[in-house]
């Protein structure tokens, strides 16, 4: 009898263990895939991806009052060296973040010591390497692709981009990126109704089915 119960603790426990760290301990460092790949949809749901490198005092307020679940900031290293006071809003509400990259292509390549450079800036300002990247123009070269996964590092492509036109028709497994650029003529009003009209969840939801929960702060 003894030995029956020791045996049953034995399965609890070790069943514990595996189930923990999938459901609500910070999943770190992950690779989707075991070879570059560039994903450009998930499977449950829609999400929100919205890349900045340009702000104003309306980002700043927005980026104060914006509701769970979270979208994904993509941030261009330029402006994460000009925008302390976003990057303080953003690390105090644990917002998620990845790294937005210059534009790529086949015919021309990124120079990998120029994305290194922007990679290093990053982790300077937000303690951490960026799990989530995509360039400007969401085109990758082989170069790039090898070096990023090399670093574990994600990268995303848009199913569809979005400036503040009419309400999208989206579809299961969406990745809506919106770009937030000088160029831009932008309304969070119009983002916000974007937000409340569709039940977007984080990357990682849409991609595994399950929510990943930031480790807290003591």
């Amino acid at each position: 009898m003894v030995r029956k119960t020791l045996i049953s603790l034995l399965l609890i426990v070790m069943l514990f263990a595996f189930l923990k760290p999938i459901n609500s301990t910070m999943i770190s460092v992950f690779n989707i895939a075991n070879a570059p790949v560039v994903v450009t949809k998930g499977h449950y749901g829609t999400s929100l991806i919205v890349e900045i490198s340009f702000s104003d005092d309306s980002l700043l307020e927005w980026l104060q009052t914006v509701k769970e679940p979270y979208p994904l900031l993509l941030l261009d290293a330029g402006w994460i060296k000009r925008s302390p006071e976003h990057l303080k809003i953003i690390q105090q509400r644990k917002l998620p973040t990845g790294l937005l990259g210059p534009d790529d292509s086949v015919e021309e390549p990124v120079d990998i010591a120029l994305i290194q450079k922007d990679i290093d800036t990053y982790e300077k300002h937000l303690k951490e390497k960026p799990l989530w990247f995509a360039t400007r123009n969401h085109q990758y070269s082989q170069d790039l692709q090898k070096a990023l996964f090399q670093q574990q590092m994600n990268l995303l492509s848009p199913s569809l981009i979005w400036q503040g036109e009419k309400t999208p028709k989206l579809q299961k497994g969406d990745f809506v990126f919106f770009p937030l650029h000088q160029n831009n003529q932008i309304s969070f009003k119009e983002l916000n109704t974007l937000i409340q009209q569709h039940k977007f969840m984080s990357i990682e939801e849409n991609i595994f089915g399950y929510k990943v929960q930031t480790k807290k702060a003591p």
